[in-house]
């Protein structure tokens, strides 16, 4: 029971680490490591574009548009967007540590009218069902050896992706859900799972066919597609199709001006700060206070897009809460500065 208790406890404490992480899109810097083959010119101008290009899908939230074609004038000339760099070896590998400019990155996305993936870090459950109902069936070397390198490869695409694996703790209640091994029942385990644990997409890859034999490639169902594909091809379609819904494409054919009131701000330095956050908005053209009443700040901010625009942004900026009372027509936030 005590063991019990204490697995919950580690499951939920993750998920408090991971919804205070910071949003990826809006990092000040972007620090990429990749290998080299070498560390003459030639290897490390490739390994700057390998790393660009790793950026991208991190930075877009997709792999599909990672390939734009507007994309390749960046990719051309990556040097240009690269404070600096580190290199370093370890056990006869050449890597090297990349920090590109993150408004850089961010002002040729809204240039070229490319999505910006703004969001936390997101939480994919995950099941691989290496192991029988049984504690007694035991698994075999190879059964192991094909979980080991699943769960490797897992492990190594959430870290590309920007995305957190959760995995059910497997309790009487979540085994209950188990009534065959057939992929219609995953699919069910996996729905009534996610309910459980209060998520919304999930991953299963299977290491052996209704028979019991050992597949050459893992196959993997999702939340978005319950037709078997290989890990890779399952994992970023669904994670594509997460951040689709997560992303900001700058229009910069359209202006409006907005109605801010920010609570909250109660001397010169804070005022100072917020105004400087609110400046440094991507979408942000141009900004003016309006008044000034106690800790309360009104400003009028032109911005490219949409007011909804605005309001996402600075929804997922942990320095401000949207209060009660906010509406299309003025914007109120009480400032937090976390």
């Amino acid at each position: 029971m005590i063991k019990k208790i204490f697995i919950i406890y580690i499951l939920i404490f993750s998920f408090s680490l991971i919804e205070s992480s910071e949003v990826y899109g809006l990092k000040n810097t972007y620090e990429v490591e990749t290998a080299l083959n070498g560390t003459d010119k030639a290897s490390i101008e490739e390994g700057m574009q390998d790393a660009l290009k790793n950026l991208m899908v991190r930075i877009t939230g997709s792999t599909t548009v990672a390939l734009d074609r507007k994309l390749n004038k960046l990719y051309r000339n990556p040097e240009q967007y690269i404070n600096q760099y580190k290199l370093n070896s370890s056990d006869g590998v050449i890597n090297a540590t990349f920090f590109f400019e993150g408004n850089k990155i961010r002002n040729f996305l809204s240039d070229n009218q490319l999505p910006l993936w703004l969001s936390k870090e997101s939480i994919v459950m995950t099941y691989v069902p290496c192991q029988l109902k049984s504690s007694i069936n035991l698994l075999d070397t190879v059964d192991r050896e094909s979980c080991n390198i699943l769960k490797e490869n897992l492990s190594s695409l959430s870290e590309k992706r920007v995305v957190a694996l959760a995995y059910p703790i497997l309790d009487f209640r979540d085994l209950n859900y188990l009534d065959s091994l057939s992929s219609v029942s995953y699919s069910a385990f996996m729905n009534n799972t996610i309910k459980r644990y209060g998520l919304e997409n999930w991953i299963v890859c299977l290491i052996k066919d209704d028979f019991g034999i050992i597949l050459e490639e893992p196959e993997c169902l999702s939340s978005l597609s319950q037709k078997s594909n290989n890990l890779e091809n399952t994992f970023n379609s669904l994670i594509n199709n997460i951040n689709l819904r997560k992303s900001l494409v700058v229009n910069k054919k359209e202006k409006i001006n907005s109605r801010v009131s920010i609570e909250g701000v109660f001397d010169y330095f804070t005022l100072e700060k917020v105004t400087d956050e609110l400046r440094s908005q991507i979408i942000v053209t141009d900004l003016n206070l309006e008044s000034i009443n106690r800790a309360s700040i009104d400003y009028e901010i032109s911005t490219y897009g949409n007011a909804e625009d605005l309001e996402s942004l600075l929804d997922i900026n942990s320095n401000f809460i949207q209060l009660e009372g906010s509406s299309k027509n003025k914007l109120i936030y009480k400032y937090l500065d976390i």
